[in-house]
Parts: C-alpha cells; sequence; structure tokens
C-alpha cells in the first residue's frame, strides 16, 4: 500500500510491518475465528506483541506516540480492519479509555493504566449508549452516587464492542439531576469501571450484523462501588471528556473500512480477472471495469481524506470537521465498494466461502456504529456552518446601471442615510428587485446603513403596523428576517424602478 508524503519514516516502517503481520498472521487467525465464532484472542496478542494498543501512548508509559502517532494508530486501524473483527477489539481499546485517561487522566491514573493498556495487558471499551439513549447521549440514565470514597452506580447500557473481554470501561453515568446542570451539560461524569467490580455484570451479548466472534454486550450496573479514584476529569465534566474524545473516535472508525474495502477490491479483482464467461474474462467487460474505477476512486478519496485528518490531529490542530467528514464518507464509501465488489463475483459473492458478502454486512454496521451517518451529517451542517460563515456570506449586491442586472460590488460601505422608517422600506424594496424572494436579515441591512439594532427595530415595527413590512421571528422571539410586503413595494417607488424587459423581447409582446 503507497504511503502519503508527509508520513515519517517510522510510520512508514510500522505501514510495511503491520502489512506483514495482517498478510501472514492476523488474517488467517481471524478468518477461522469468523467461521468459529470466537473472539480472536490469539489475534489480539499477536498486536500486543508488536505494540500496536501504544499507538497514541506516550513513550514514558511505554507506547509509541511520538513515532507513531495518530497516523500511526490508523495505519493499524486499517491493517486490522482486513482481519475482521479484530479492529474492533484495537480501536475500542484505543477510544475507551486510552484517550480519556491520556488527556483527562491524573498522572496517578496514567501510570497506573497507560503502560498495561500500551502493553495489551489490558483492553478498553466504551460504555455510552443506553437502551433508551443512543444519540441523544446526554439524556443517559444511569446514575452515580457519591458516598464516601466510593460512586455507586445504578443503570444498563447497551450496545458496548468488545465489553466481555475488556478489562477497562470508560463509562459515562449522570451525577446531577439540576435543570441547570443538564442545561450547561454539567450532569454527566466520566469514570473507569474495571470488570470485576461487585454489582457489575454483563446481562447479555447480542447477535448483531457481521463482526462474527466479537461482543457486544448489554451491561448491568445494580449498587456497584466504583473508585473515586477511578473519575476521569473530575465530577461534571463527562461531557467535555466525551467530546474530547470523539475526534480520534471518528478518524480511527473511518480508517477500519479501509481494511474491508482492499479486502474487498482484492477479491472482486481476483475473480475478475478468473472468471471467463461467453469466452472472456469477466473483467474484460466495460462495466465491470468501471465498477472497479469506482471502487478505487472511493478507496483512495477516503484514505486521503482520513490520513489528512490523522496528520493534522497530530501537529495538535482540532479536527471536528475532518474528523466527521472522514467517519461519513468512509463508511458510505465502505458499503458502496463492498455492494459493487459481491455484484462483481456474481453468485460466488453472496457465498460465506468467500469474505465479502461478510464485509458488506459490516459495512452497513459502519454507517451505524460510532455516530450514525444521520448525526454525522447534521454535525457537520452545524459545524460547517459556523466554520463557513464568512466565506459563504451573501455578497451585497445592486443593480448595474450598465447591464441593468443585479451584481456583487465587492467593497460595501455604509453610505446611505436612515432619517425615517421610509429609508427602511425603499432598502427592502430594493432587496425585492436584487434578490427576488428572498428576506433580509438585520446584518443585511447594517451591511449598508449605520443604524443600531434599537433604532432598526423600532422603524421596521412601524412599518410592520403600517402593512408595508413582515418581520419573521426564531424561537427565541428574536427578529431575524424581514421583507418588504407586496403593498410595501409598490408603496416604495412606482411601477418603472421594477421592471426589467430585456432587448430580445419583441415592443408588441409587452403590456
Amino acid at each position: 500500500m503507497h504511503d502519503f508524503p508527509w508520513w515519517t519514516d517510522s510510520q512508514r516502517a510500522l505501514m510495511d510491518d503491520s502489512q506483514k503481520l495482517a498478510d501472514e498472521v492476523l488474517i488467517p487467525i481471524a478468518e477461522k475465528c469468523i467461521y468459529k465464532k470466537a473472539f480472536p484472542w490469539e489475534a489480539v496478542k499477536e498486536i500486543a506483541a508488536a505494540g500496536w494498543f501504544g499507538a497514541t501512548i506516550p513513550e514514558e508509559y511505554g507506547g509509541h506516540q511520538r513515532e507513531w502517532g495518530v497516523t500511526g494508530a490508523c495505519i493499524l486501524s486499517e491493517q486490522a480492519g482486513r482481519a475482521g473483527a479484530l479492529a474492533a477489539a484495537y480501536v475500542t481499546s484505543i477510544i475507551g479509555a486510552t484517550q480519556q485517561i491520556l488527556h483527562d487522566g491524573s498522572e496517578a491514573q496514567k501510570e497506573k493504566w497507560l503502560p498495561k493498556l500500551a502493553k495489551g495487558e489490558l483492553l478498553g471499551s466504551i460504555s455510552m449508549t443506553e437502551p433508551y439513549a443512543g444519540s441523544d447521549i446526554a439524556s443517559l440514565e444511569t446514575s452515580a452516587v457519591h458516598e464516601g470514597e466510593f460512586y455507586v452506580v445504578n443503570g444498563i447500557k447497551r450496545f458496548q464492542t468488545s465489553a466481555a473481554a475488556a478489562d477497562l470501561y470508560m463509562t459515562y453515568v449522570k451525577t446531577s439531576s439540576d435543570s441547570h446542570d443538564r442545561k450547561s451539560y454539567r450532569h454527566l461524569t466520566g469514570i473507569i469501571i474495571e470488570k470485576g467490580t461487585p454489582g457489575f455484570s454483563v446481562e447479555r451479548i447480542n447477535e448483531w450484523m457481521g463482526s462474527e466472534g466479537m461482543y457486544n454486550c448489554y451491561l448491568r450496573f445494580d449498587n456497584a462501588r466504583v473508585p473515586t479514584e477511578n473519575v476521569i476529569g473530575g465530577e461534571g465534566n463527562g461531557w467535555q471528556v466525551m467530546m474530547r474524545g470523539l475526534n480520534i473516535e471518528r478518524v480511527l472508525s473511518a480508517a477500519v473500512p479501509l481494511g474491508g474495502m482492499r479486502e474487498a477490491m482484492r477479491y472482486a479483482r481476483q475473480h475478475l480477472e478468473r472468471r471467463v464467461q461467453f469466452g472472456q474474462t469477466t473483467g474484460s467487460i466495460s462495466v465491470n471495469q468501471f465498477k472497479l474505477a469506482d471502487m478505487y476512486s472511493k478507496f483512495q478519496l477516503a484514505r486521503l481524506l482520513i490520513y489528512y485528518t490523522a496528520y493534522c490531529a497530530d501537529l495538535g490542530r482540532d479536527v471536528p470537521i475532518e474528523a466527521a467528514l472522514s467517519k461519513l464518507f468512509s463508511s458510505e464509501a465502505g458499503l458502496e465498494v463492498a455492494l459493487e465488489a459481491v455484484q462483481c463475483m456474481g453468485g460466488n459473492g453472496v457465498m460465506k466461502i468467500y469474505p465479502v458478502e461478510r464485509i458488506m454486512r459490516e459495512m452497513k454496521l459502519n454507517q451505524i456504529a460510532a455516530g450514525t451517518s444521520e448525526i454525522l451529517r447534521l454535525l457537520i451542517y452545524r459545524m460547517g456552518t459556523a466554520f463557513f460563515a464568512n466565506i459563504l456570506k451573501m455578497p451585497h449586491r445592486i443593480i448595474d446601471e450598465e447591464v441593468k442586472r443585479p451584481l456583487p460590488i465587492g467593497n460595501t460601505s455604509k453610505s446611505r442615510l436612515v432619517s425615517n422608517e421610509t429609508d427602511i422600506l425603499k432598502l427592502l424594496a430594493e432587496n425585492y428587485r436584487v434578490n427576488p424572494g428572498l428576506h433580509m436579515t438585520l446584518g443585511d441591512i447594517k451591511q449598508v446603513v449605520d443604524i443600531n439594532d434599537e433604532d432598526l427595530l423600532s422603524y421596521l415595527d412601524v412599518l410592520e403596523n403600517k402593512g408595508l413590512a413582515q418581520q419573521w421571528q426564531n424561537r427565541k422571539s428574536q427578529v431575524e428576517l424581514v421583507k418588504a410586503t407586496l403593498t410595501g413595494i409598490k408603496e416604495a417607488n412606482p411601477p418603472e424602478y421594477y421592471r426589467y424587459i430585456p432587448d430580445w423581447v419583441p415592443e408588441k409582446d409587452i403590456f
């Protein structure tokens, strides 16, 4: 597999070594575990011995953060993704204890847990989702009450990947029912709960789509007494701890489908090169060549986006949009690639003798796990709206006297004077002429006139009371948009002001 120009020599060596381990050891073990529906313990031991679990852990705790970092963790996630359920065990341990301890844990917590996590002696899992709180994780019900040197935890979690196999569970609990804390997201606390804690048990092992042999569990907490020293980041800071870990979770989760895509393409291509129909290989048929071209394109684009995001994360940049985009695009592309691979292989594509049908099922799971595609799109919309606010700001346009059409004027100066509501009405009427059908924001108006909010709202109220303008308010009863009514448009200017007839229209057809 090719590298990227910004990779270090250590990361390039890691790619070569991890690919060799995946080809020669991990994939054969993982494929057998899939048929046996067994947790891939042997493969986990192999990657632990190779130091994979320490990719993001600093060297002073036994890891490889400086030489591998998030980029290295993505390289390893991609290779683990070629070995089926192994990827879930690997990524979950990093995002379900390691990152939270690393960024928000105390020095004592780091010294206690990070060296063992780096060696794979301890596996982590993340415990967020509940029966009635999924994407709306702020509404979780599992509670923790502070009693002396312990927190008493009660509740149920579900869909916990690697649970039953993991040793440390990064668990988010409700520690306050105060409405003010809820509104400010100070009602949650993150706490490490260790396997073996009395009152902490597995309620159910789920049988889920793909990932045969990988545990996915319901967890119960029945008066589980957890030491206060296991709290990560302090009581009431669970939401912040959770959010800080999501970027790395998303980019690593995005890297996993790369491995599945690669395996799907590998089997599809070898099938097309070796399957003869109508006197030719099926790979000689243009439609199948187009399928492979689309698969290659989606794989390469996903890989570029993911490793760019990882590189930025290693530089210390905040990457919320990039991480969400990586997870969304990789999950969507992964399913498309897997579906096309199945199609290229025809009847063999749906047989369990080849891994592509399993990969297809797991790719669908990727669109739901670690943040659904719908939630990611919502986040991207919200973050993108803020991020692009300045560069996507609507330009101020006026009617150009030469071409008689609305054109942006570039530099806008607040040259208009406002002495009464009529001046505002004329501006609204001009907007009707320049941007038909669109309201104006208060910011649009203040872009060209020097006026304070109080005076502007006062003039708008006068116009509305006269039926010449209409305001649109948001849920907080704040005026956001305003337009001239049809009566106001007529009141502001004579008909000739608005008239525009192109030169090519015969005069006889104008009335």
